[in-house]
C-alpha cells in the first residue's frame, strides 16, 4: 500500500481512505474503511470518463449485474455510486499478494497448486459467466491469493470500461500476453475469451513466463493470434487442459465448468500453496490488522442493560477489539498456535473418550407510535415456517416473539418492538420475496434469518440492495461477506479450533479427515487440514461424497490406514451411516462430527453406534447447556413445549438488536443507523457472548459447544475447549 497523495480524497461517501492500492489510466484504487469497520478496495473513476452518458449507463448496468456474482473465489461488489461526479465502486478487500507478485520473483507454483488454482478460478468464472458477464481482463494481477484460495477481482466492471474505450478510441483493452486472439483482433468476445486468458494465467503460474513471450506489445499480439503457445516448461500433467484453453478458435476451448471438474480433486485436503506464499499472506494479514481501527461506538456511557424476565442478556459498551478470533486463527493456520495440553484448554476431552405472519408485541397507535405512546421499531424474521425445517423455524419465531414480549413489558423501554415474520418455506425462490417485504417497511431496522443457509445466501443481494442489516444464527459460510451481513455464530472453519487443540494436545498423530465433497465439508476440513499438517500431524485426507451408497467400503478403507481419530466434516445423514460403518469395520478410536451432525436425526440414523461421538457445534442445546435453562423454562411456560435447537440464538438476536437500537439514544432509529453499532457492540446473551469483526461482520466471540453422545442424546461437556 502506498501513502495517499494530495489529490486523493480523504473520504468517499462514508468510507475513510487509508492509502493507495494502485492506479491506472481510468482511475485509482484506494483502501478504505467503512463506517462499520470493513476494509474495502475502492475503484475511483476519473471524472473525464464520467462525462460520457453512455459510460454511466453501462457502468450502472454492470455494477447491478456484478452484485449478483456470488462465489467464494470472486471478490464481491459491496457498494457503489454510479451517479457521483467521479463514479466509484467498493469491493471486498483481500490482504494477500497478487499472483503476479507471488510468482514474479522467480518462484513458480508447484503443479498441485496450479491445478487447485485452475479449478477455483474456473469456478469463479462460472459464476461470472452465469451472471451474464465477461471478465475481459483475467491476468495474474487480477488474482489475489488467500490462505483458503484465490480471489478473482475486477470481474464485470471491466466490461463497462472496455465498451467505453473501444467506442472512443478503437483501442484494445486488456493485458497483452493474457488476452485472447479475438481480443487482440478487436472482435466480439464472449466467455471463451476468459478461458483463453485463464490458460495463459495457468502457464504463468506454473512456469513464471507468458505462453506467447514478452517484448513489444505488437509482437505479443501477433504471436497470440498466429503462433502456437510455448508450453515447453509446463508440467505434463497440466498440458491437456491448458492446450484446450489456448485453442485459437473460441469453440475449441473447454468451458469453465469443464476446467473446474478436470482439476477438482486438487482443491481438497492440505494447504494449497507452498510455505513461502503462505507466510507472505500471513505477513500481509498481520499488517492489515495493524491499521488504525474505527472509533469505538459507545452505546450508553458504560451502563449494562438486563433484558427479559429470564435475565436474558446484557449489552457491553466497549467496541470489539482488533479481531482476536482472526488473530488466533491466523496464527493457527500458519503454525504459530500452540496445540498443547497446558491448562484446561483441552481437559474437556481427556475424559470424554473414557405461512407469513406478523406477530407483534402490542397494538399500533397513531403513526409510528403504539398505544403506550412509545415509538415502534420492527425486526424481521426470515424463516422456514412450512417446509422441511419448520420445527426449527417455528421455534425461532416463538423465541423471537418471547424476546419481543419481554422487551415490551419493561416499564422503561424507550420503544415498542414488533416482530415481522416472513415464511420462505426453506425455498431459495421465496427468499427474495421475504426481503422485499421487509425492505418496504420503513420501521424495520434489521432482520434475522434464515432457517436454511441456502435461502439466506439467495437473499443476500436483496438485503444488500435494501441496506438492511441481516443477522444469521444459522449460516457460518465464509463466502457470505458483504456490507450488511453479520454472522452471529463462529464460522464453519473456526468451529474446528477445539478439535485441533485436542488432536495436537493428546498427540494423535494420524488423523482421518473425511469430507463429503460439499462446500460445507470443504470449509470445515480445509483449514483444519492445513493447521494439523503445519504442526507436524499426519492427515489422512478422505472424500466420501454426499449420498455415497457403499459407506462400508469407505469405512474399511479409512480404518485400513490406521488413524488415531476420525473427523467427519459432512451432514447428519451420512454421519449416521458412517458411524454404523466405522463400528462394523472395527474402529474404536475417537470420532468427531461438526455442526451439521448436531441434529436429533443423526442419533436416529446412527442408533447405538452414535454413542461416544463428540460433536462440536455453535448451537446451545436448551436441554443441556445450563446458561440456557432459564430461557427454556420461560419458553415452555409461554408455548407449552420445549424449545428446539437454535431457538435460544434467535432470542438472543432480538435482544442484541434491541440493545443496539436502545443504545443509540434516539427516538427515531433507521436501518442505516444500526449496522455500525451492531458490528462494534458486545452483547452477552443466554446462549453465548456476541461480538463481530468490524471489518467483515464475522463472529468474533466465543461460542463453540462440545457435546458427547450418551444414552441417545447430546450431553453438553464444555465450551471452546473448556470443560464444564
Amino acid at each position: 500500500m502506498e501513502p495517499l497523495r494530495s489529490t486523493d480524497p480523504a473520504r468517499i461517501a462514508g468510507y475513510r481512505i487509508l492509502g493507495r492500492l494502485g492506479a491506472g489510466g481510468m482511475g485509482v484504487v484506494l483502501l478504505g474503511r467503512s463506517p462499520g469497520g470493513a476494509l474495502v478496495a475502492i475503484k475511483l473513476i476519473r471524472a473525464e470518463y464520467a462525462d460520457d452518458t453512455g459510460f454511466r449507463t453501462r457502468f450502472r448496468r454492470e455494477v447491478a449485474i456484478a452484485r449478483q456474482v456470488r462465489n467464494r473465489w470472486a471478490v464481491p461488489v459491496v457498494d457503489a455510486d454510479t451517479k457521483a461526479a467521479a463514479p466509484w465502486l467498493a469491493t471486498g478487500f483481500v490482504p494477500g499478494p497478487a499472483l503476479s507478485e507471488a510468482v514474479g520473483g522467480g518462484a513458480p507454483l508447484p503443479e498441485r497448486s496450479v491445478r487447485a488454482l485452475g479449478s477455483m478460478l474456473a469456478e469463479a468464472l462460472e459464476a461470472v459467466h452465469g451472471a451474464g458477464l465477461v471478465h475481459r481482463d483475467v491476468k495474474p494481477g487480477n488474482v489475489l491469493l488467500g490462505l483458503d484460495g484465490p480471489r478473482l477481482i475486477d470481474f464485470g466492471i471491466a466490461r463497462a470500461l472496455d465498451d467505453t474505450v473501444l467506442t472512443a478510441t478503437d483501442a484494445i483493452v486488456g493485458s497483452p500476453g493474457f488476452l485472447s486472439p479475438e481480443q487482440a483482433q478487436g472482435r466480439r468476445i464472449g466467455p471463451p475469451s476468459d478461458i483463453f486468458s485463464l490458460g495463459c494465467v495457468l502457464v504463468y503460474a506454473a512456469t513464471g513466463g507468458r505462453p506467447f513471450g514478452s517484448g513489444p506489445v505488437e509482437a505479443m499480439l501477433f504471436r497470440t493470434v498466429h503462433d502456437p503457445a510455448d508450453l515447453g516448461a509446463l508440467p505434463p500433467g497440466l498440458r491437456p487442459v491448458v492446450e484446450g484453453c489456448l485453442s485459437k478458435e473460441p469453440e475449441g476451448r473447454p468451458t469453465a465448468g469443464d476446467i473446474r471438474r478436470a482439476f477438482a480433486e486438487d482443491t481438497s485436503g492440505g494447504s494449497w500453496l507452498p510455505g513461502a506464499v503462505t507466510h507472505l499472506i500471513a505477513e500481509r494479514s498481520a499488517r492489515m490488522l495493524a491499521l488504525p481501527d474505527i472509533e469505538a461506538t459507545s452505546l450508553d456511557a458504560g451502563s449494562t442493560v438486563e433484558t427479559g424476565a429470564t435475565g436474558a442478556g446484557s449489552r457491553d459498551t466497549t467496541a470489539v477489539p482488533a479481531s482476536p478470533g482472526r488473530r488466533r486463527f491466523l496464527a493457527y493456520v500458519t503454525g504459530g498456535a500452540v496445540l498443547s495440553a497446558a491448562g484446561g484448554t483441552t481437559a474437556w476431552l481427556a475424559t470424554a473418550f473414557g405461512n407469513e405472519k406478523d406477530p407483534g408485541g402490542s397494538g399500533k397507535g397513531d403513526g409510528d407510535r403504539t398505544a403506550t405512546g412509545r415509538p415502534e421499531l420492527h425486526i424481521g424474521l426470515q424463516a422456514d415456517l412450512s417446509g422441511h425445517s419448520a420445527a426449527i423455524g417455528k421455534g425461532q419465531e416463538r423465541a423471537a416473539l418471547l424476546a419481543v414480549e419481554e422487551h415490551n413489558a419493561r416499564e422503561g423501554a424507550p420503544f415498542t418492538l414488533r416482530l415481522v415474520a416472513a415464511d420462505d418455506g426453506g425455498v431459495e425462490a421465496r427468499a427474495t420475496a421475504a426481503v422485499r417485504r421487509f425492505a418496504e417497511d420503513p420501521l424495520l431496522v434489521a432482520a434475522i434469518g434464515a432457517t436454511g443457509a441456502d435461502a439466506a445466501r439467495e437473499a443476500l443481494v436483496a438485503y444488500d440492495e435494501a441496506a438492511l442489516p441481516l443477522l444469521s444464527v444459522v449460516d457460518g459460510d465464509i463466502r457470505n461477506l458483504n456490507r450488511i451481513f453479520l454472522c452471529a455464530r463462529p464460522r464453519n472453519d473456526m468451529q474446528m479450533l477445539p478439535v485441533a487443540q485436542f488432536l495436537g494436545a493428546y498427540e494423535i498423530d494420524a488423523v482421518a479427515l473425511v469430507g463429503d465433497g460439499t462446500e460445507y465439508g470443504r470449509q470445515t476440513t480445509r483449514f483444519l487440514d492445513a493447521g494439523l499438517r503445519g504442526n507436524g500431524r499426519t492427515v489422512l485426507a478422505e472424500t466420501v461424497r454426499e449420498g455415497t451408497r457403499d459407506l462400508d467400503a469407505a469405512a474399511e478403507r479409512i480404518v485400513a490406514r490406521k488413524p488415531g481419530a476420525v473427523v467427519y466434516g459432512g451432514g447428519w445423514r451420512d454421519a449416521g451411516r458412517l458411524a454404523r460403518a466405522l463400528t462394523k469395520a472395527g474402529f474404536r478410536g475417537p470420532k468427531i462430527g461438526t455442526q451439521a451432525v448436531h441434529d436429533p436425526r443423526f442419533l436416529a440414523e446412527a442408533g447405538e453406534d452414535a454413542a461416544g461421538w463428540l460433536v462440536v457445534s455453535t448451537a446451545a442445546d436448551p436441554a443441556s447447556v445450563p446458561s440456557v435453562h432459564p430461557f427454556a423454562a420461560a419458553y415452555r411456560k409461554r408455548f407449552d413445549g420445549a424449545p428446539p435447537l437454535l431457538a435460544a440464538e434467535a432470542y438472543d438476536a432480538v435482544g442484541l438488536i434491541a440493545a443496539c437500537a436502545e443504545g443509540l439514544g434516539r427516538e427515531s432509529v433507521t436501518r442505516q443507523d444500526m449496522l455500525p453499532v451492531l458490528r462494534s457492540t458486545r452483547y452477552k446473551g443466554v446462549s453465548k457472548s456476541y461480538a463481530f469483526e468490524p471489518a467483515n461482520g464475522m463472529y468474533a466471540g466465543t461460542g463453540v459447544f462440545i457435546y458427547r453422545v450418551e444414552r441417545g442424546r447430546f450431553r453438553y461437556i464444555g465450551m471452546d475447549g473448556r470443560e464444564v
